[in-house]
Formats: structure tokens, C-alpha cells, sequence
């Protein structure tokens, strides 16, 4: 996706784009963050849930969306930015995403009309996306099941011993694409100082 569509496409999900994140930072690949609502966590994770035939399904889930991230630290309710997983050149391949940080405005629409944007999912009443807080320790996970459309939060992604193993063998299969790899080697290698 071109810089000024993109831009445009997040300006209508109610986000302000603040540009790309460098791929040289050792920050969990979005390709792995796409994983954090399907990993064992031992019980370390936050989540919310909304009925996916809900009628106001846009509505709750943005609620609900707002008051997990903002509790659990995805950003600070006084300085709302963060990072979202972003396709580049018009797909939203796994292989193809970078984070882009950006900041909420008072018009955030994630499961409405960010969705339909195809910035924050697939069409309207489907979201689909991954966020990070801006130093990599607050993941979120938003997707639309059959039944449930739920958020997952994972503090300290890093400590996740079945998450770091998925990016350690992601790492080492030929069929992951070398910037991805490299970008996997930086967040497992990384020493974080928490």
C-alpha cells in the first residue's frame, strides 16, 4: 500500500499514521504477532470477546478493544499511540507486513470502518489485526471467528516460551521469507530489560 493510501486508510479507521517502523528494531514481527491468540499461554493473557452475529458488533468491540488496551498498556490513555501491523503494496500477505505507528483519534472505528478500509480487517464487522505497544512489551490480537470475534492481549510476549518456539522454528524454515527471518533472529536474540 502506497504511503498516502495508507494514510488515507487509517485517517478513516480513526487513526493518525505516524510512519513506518524501521525493520531494524527488535520488535516481535507482525508475521509472529499473528499467532498470539493461538498460543499457549499458561494463563498470561487478557482478552475480550463479543458474540460475532452481534447487531452492534462494531460498537462493543471497539469498546471493548479501547478499555483492554488502554488497562493492560497497549499506550497511554494521555498519549495514544501504538503499532499496527500494516500490508505493503496492497495485500495483507503475512509476509508482506510492517509496523506503522500511529496515534487514536476521537473517531476510532477499528471494526467498522477501519475494517472495511482493509487497515484493521477484512470488511465491515470483520477485524482482523495485531498492534504492539511502542517498546514491544503489550501484544493484541483482534480476529473475527464463527462464533466469537475476540481480542487477545499478551503482556511480555517475549517470555512466551510457546511463542518464542513458533519464531524459532519459523526462523529456521526455508520457507520463510529471508526478511522475515532476519527480523525473527533480532526479536529472539534481542535482551530485554525488563
Amino acid at each position: 500500500m502506497r504511503e498516502a493510501e495508507l494514510e488515507n486508510s487509517l485517517t478513516k479507521a480513526g487513526l493518525r499514521y505516524l510512519g513506518i517502523v524501521e525493520s531494524s528494531d527488535s520488535l516481535i514481527p507482525p508475521r509472529l504477532a499473528l499467532f498470539a491468540d493461538s498460543v499457549e499461554t499458561g494463563g498470561q493473557e487478557w482478552a475480550v470477546s463479543v458474540e460475532s452475529d452481534a447487531p452492534d458488533l462494531r460498537e462493543r468491540l471497539n469498546h471493548e478493544w479501547y478499555m483492554l488496551s488502554a488497562d493492560q498498556g497497549l499506550f497511554q490513555p494521555d498519549a495514544p499511540e501504538f503499532l499496527l501491523a500494516v500490508g505493503d503494496g496492497g495485500t495483507a500477505h503475512p509476509d508482506s507486513l510492517r509496523w506503522a505507528r500511529v496515534a487514536l483519534t476521537v473517531d476510532c472505528d477499528l471494526a467498522g470502518a477501519g475494517a472495511e478500509a482493509g487497515v484493521t480487517g477484512r470488511g465491515t464487522g470483520h477485524p482482523d489485526f495485531a498492534m504492539l505497544s511502542l517498546d514491544g512489551t503489550v501484544l493484541v490480537r483482534g480476529a473475527k471467528g464463527e462464533e466469537w470475534t475476540d481480542c487477545v492481549l499478551l503482556r511480555n510476549p517475549h517470555r512466551l516460551p510457546s511463542l518464542r518456539e513458533l519464531g524459532t522454528r519459523m526462523a529456521a524454515s526455508p520457507e520463510t521469507p529471508q526478511a522475515t527471518r532476519d527480523a525473527l533472529e533480532r526479536w529472539l536474540s534481542h535482551t530485554w530489560a525488563d
